[in-house]
């Protein structure tokens, strides 16, 4: 027995010393260094999202900036519009008015015209008359001469108010060509003033496109950003609780090994010396790790069955020896409770059972004040 706790002795201090050179490493304070190192990575991330959020919102402001701009020329192409819409429509209602003067004055020549050529008609034979008479008596020719006088005169007014109906006529035909000129005018320039106002609306749809990119943008990065304060929180969680799990502060209160009866106690100072416990189990229980920790050891041991050690941090260590079969691997980290066996034959007790030691530094600690009463 004395031999079995020697090499006991030696197999911890080789684990502790492989720990102490850094062959083995500490397995809660490698995980500690791991999440600060993760929780560093994720706040840089978050530092970056809110850079790139920052930026998409000063574009998103700059976009609404011009966006505004665009609607303000908009606003004044429709007002300008407008009114130019207005002046046309008074140059066209002063061109329909200038058509129909001119239809009255056309239908006012037709009618001068036709008075000249009945007074025509009659005016020839009277002059025929004349000239053919011009040796007849002279009644007949003063007669002919009054006629001719008074048709003359007749006809001479009405080649003055055909001169002067030519005459508005012809100011309505050039009041016409300037209507007309200025019609073409201004439906030239709404043409305009419409290719601006499709220009302004096709750089509003465009703006308005980048903004709804933006925004997409900025949600997918918010939802980003809100995910990685998640993942900081949870990991800030996991720092917590692993830099809170000192063995040293559950002392008393760590759940035992196995269900069994303690039939050996610890007894350092005993010839030979017992630096552990022995319990006596009904059968192959589970043997369960007493604290979250990294398995340093996992193989068989002469004189002690199959032995795993797990190392807990802080200097730390729990062995548990006599093992009928182990579920774990060197390297491997365990939870509190976690089953890491099954209890297998104990030579002293000749019964199944487990021997336990928890040990500090090299030192063998009394595991019967560290774990949880029965």
């Amino acid at each position: 027995m004395s031999r079995m706790l020697t090499r006991t002795y030696l197999l911890i201090m080789t684990v502790a010393l492989l720990v102490l050179c850094g062959i083995i490493p500490a397995s809660a304070d490698s995980a500690v260094n791991r999440l600060k190192e993760e929780i560093q990575d994720t706040k840089n991330t978050v530092k970056e999202q809110k850079q790139e959020l920052l930026k998409l919102t000063r574009e998103e402001r700059s976009m609404f900036g011009e966006l505004a701009t665009i609607e303000d020329r908009i606003s004044n192409v429709e007002r300008e519009l407008f009114r130019k819409e207005d002046d046309l429509a008074g140059i066209m209602e002063d061109e329909l008015a200038a058509k129909a003067d001119q239809r009255v004055l056309e239908d006012e020549l037709e009618e001068i015209v036709a008075k000249l050529k009945t007074m025509l008609t009659k005016l020839w034979p009277v002059h025929s008359r004349k000239l053919e008479n011009k040796f007849g008596s002279l009644d007949d020719w003063k007669k002919a001469d009054r006629n001719f006088v008074w048709l003359a005169s007749l006809y001479k007014d009405t080649k003055i108010e055909l001169d002067k109906a030519q005459e508005k006529a012809d100011e309505i035909a050039a009041n016409l060509e300037v209507q007309k000129d200025l019609r073409l005018k201004a439906q030239s320039k709404l043409s305009e003033i419409n290719d601006t106002k499709d220009g302004l609306l096709k750089d509003k749809l465009s703006l308005l496109a980048g903004i709804k990119s933006i925004r997409a943008l900025k949600i997918n990065r918010e939802q980003e950003l809100k995910g990685l304060l998640e993942t900081i929180n949870k990991l800030n969680y996991k720092l917590k609780s692993l830099t809170s799990k000192k063995i040293a502060n559950f002392k008393g209160s760590l759940p035992r090994p196995c269900e069994g009866d303690t039939k050996v106690r610890f007894k350092p100072s005993g010839k030979p010396p017992v630096r552990g416990i022995g319990i006596q189990t009904t059968g192959n229980v589970d043997v369960k790790s007493i604290f979250w920790g990294k398995v340093v050891h996992n193989d068989t041991l002469r004189g002690f069955g199959r032995v795993v050690i797990i190392y807990h941090g802080y200097n730390y260590y729990s062995l548990y020896a006599y093992l009928a079969e182990s579920f774990v691997k060197t390297g491997q980290e365990v939870e509190k409770d976690e089953i890491i066996g099954k209890t297998g034959y104990y030579p002293n007790l000749k019964e199944t059972g487990l021997y336990f030691e928890l040990r500090f530094h090299q030192k063998p600690v009394n595991p019967q004040k560290w774990l949880a009463r029965n």
